[in-house]
C-alpha cells in the first residue's frame, strides 16, 4: 500500500483561540502527561491568578502537543473533557486535515511511532530535558502517511488493543489499592492487639559483610524500587565498573532498607534468591535477635502509615526527596509490637496477596504492553 510524504504543515494547522482573562471569572487550564498518558486538568484558578499569562481555549479534536516535553511523547487529542478550557502558550493546539490524516492516527503516530522523531528533529536543545519544539522547524518536517483509510484501519485497531491494555492498567491499580487498604487495617488491628513497647535495636540486629571487590570480578548489585516494590536486580558487572562506595554481602530473610528511599517505601525483606548479590553501604539489612519478631511483618508495618511516620522521623531533613536515613535514628525508634502468632497472620495473608499481584502483574510486562502494540501498527503487524 503507497505512503504519501507530506509536510507537516499540510497534515495539520496550528490554530491559536486568544482568552481575554477576566480577573473575576474561574479558568482551568490542562496540562499533558509524557508517553502519551493523555490530558490532565489544573485546579480551577480565578482569572487574576493567569492575567499575565498567554492562555488560549482548547477545543474537542485539537491534536495539543507539549512544546516542552513533545519529544518525550507529551501529545494528545482534547475531547469533549476539555472544551472551554484553557491551556498555556506552552501547548500548541492543531487541527487536522481530514483528508489526508486521522486524528486518532496521528495522535499515536507522533507519541508513540516514527512522529516521535519528527517531534525530536524539530526540538533542539540537548541539556537533560530542555528540549522545545519550535513551531515553524516542526511545520517544515516530513511525515510518511498511508492512505487515509488505511490510517482509519489501523486507529480502529489501536483503540481497541490499547483500550484493553488500558483496562489491564487499571486493573493493576485497583488491585493495588485494594492491597494498600487491606495492609493498612491488618497492620491498624495488629498494632492495637500490641502488649509491649520496643526499641527497633532490641529486636532487630544491624547485619552485612563487607567484601572486597576485584576490579576483574563480575558482580550482581541490588537496588529496591520505592513504595514497597521490591529489589531490583542489576546485571553483572565488572569490579572496576562499580562506584566507589563500600560493598557488602546479606543475609536471607533480613529486612533491608534504602537509606535514601526508605522514607518512600524503599524497604523490603531479601530472599534466597539474593545470595548472589551484593549491595552498597547505601542499603542497611537487619535480621530479628530473637522470636518476638517476623521481619515480613516488620516490612509491612514499616510501609504501612503508622511506619512511615516513624521511618520519617529517623531521617535527615533535607530538601524534598534528600531525606537520609540514620542508622543510629533507625534502632533508636520506639514501636507497638503485636504478639508473634497476629505478625505471623498479618504476614502470610500480605505476602501470598503481593506473590498473586506480582505474577499476574508484572510490571515490567504491563509497561512493555503499550510500545509493542504501538510497534505492531507501525511496522505493519496489527
Amino acid at each position: 500500500m503507497k505512503a504519501t510524504t507530506y509536510d507537516v504543515e499540510d497534515v495539520m494547522s496550528l490554530v491559536r483561540r486568544p482568552v481575554v482573562v477576566n480577573p473575576d471569572e474561574t479558568y482551568r487550564e490542562i496540562g499533558l502527561r509524557s508517553f502519551g498518558r493523555g490530558v490532565f486538568h489544573k485546579d480551577p484558578a480565578p482569572g487574576s491568578a493567569i492575567e499575565n499569562k498567554k492562555v488560549f481555549y482548547i477545543k474537542p479534536n485539537d491534536l495539543l502537543f507539549s512544546s516542552v516535553f513533545a519529544w518525550e511523547g507529551a501529545v494528545a487529542l482534547a475531547t469533549e473533557a476539555e472544551d472551554g478550557l484553557i491551556g498555556s502558550h506552552r501547548f500548541m493546539t492543531f487541527r487536522v486535515n481530514e483528508s489526508v490524516a486521522d486524528m486518532r492516527y496521528l495522535l499515536r503516530y507522533f507519541y508513540g511511532g516514527p512522529g516521535l522523531e519528527v517531534i525530536r528533529a524539530a526540538s533542539p536543545g540537548s541539556a537533560g530535558r530542555n528540549r522545545t519544539l519550535g513551531i515553524k522547524a516542526f511545520a517544515a518536517q516530513s511525515v510518511t502517511l498511508p492512505p487515509v483509510d488505511e490510517q482509519r484501519r489501523i486507529a480502529d485497531r489501536l483503540d481497541a488493543a490499547l483500550g484493553r491494555a488500558d483496562a489491564v492498567f487499571s486493573r493493576r491499580k485497583n488491585m493495588a489499592t485494594l492491597r494498600e487498604n487491606l495492609a493498612a487495617s491488618l497492620i491498624a488491628s495488629a498494632v492495637e492487639t500490641a502488649t509491649e513497647l520496643v526499641h527497633m535495636g532490641d529486636v532487630v540486629v544491624f547485619d552485612r559483610t563487607v567484601i572486597e571487590i576485584d576490579p576483574y570480578a563480575e558482580y550482581r548489585t541490588i537496588g529496591i524500587r520505592s513504595f514497597g516494590r521490591g529489589f531490583i536486580r542489576h546485571p553483572s558487572t565488572l569490579g572496576e565498573n562499580l562506584s566507589k562506595l563500600g560493598y557488602f554481602t546479606f543475609p536471607e530473610n533480613a529486612l533491608a532498607l534504602s537509606n535514601l528511599m526508605a522514607w518512600e517505601g524503599g524497604i523490603s525483606v531479601t530472599r534466597a534468591e539474593g545470595a548472589e548479590y551484593i549491595a552498597s553501604n547505601r542499603f542497611f539489612f537487619y535480621l530479628p535477635t530473637d522470636e518476638r519478631v517476623n521481619t515480613s511483618y516488620l516490612r509491612h508495618f514499616l510501609l504501612a502509615k503508622q511506619g512511615q511516620a516513624l521511618i520519617a522521623s529517623a531521617c535527615s531533613a533535607g530538601a524534598e526527596r534528600n531525606r537520609t536515613l540514620g542508622r543510629k535514628r533507625f534502632e533508636a525508634l520506639t514501636f507497638p509490637l503485636p504478639p508473634r502468632p497476629t505478625q505471623d497472620r498479618v504476614a502470610r495473608v500480605l505476602d501470598a496477596l503481593n506473590a498473586r499481584l506480582s505474577s499476574v502483574y508484572t510490571e515490567p510486562t504491563l509497561d512493555a504492553l503499550r510500545p509493542s502494540i504501538l510497534n505492531a501498527a507501525f511496522t505493519g503487524q496489527l
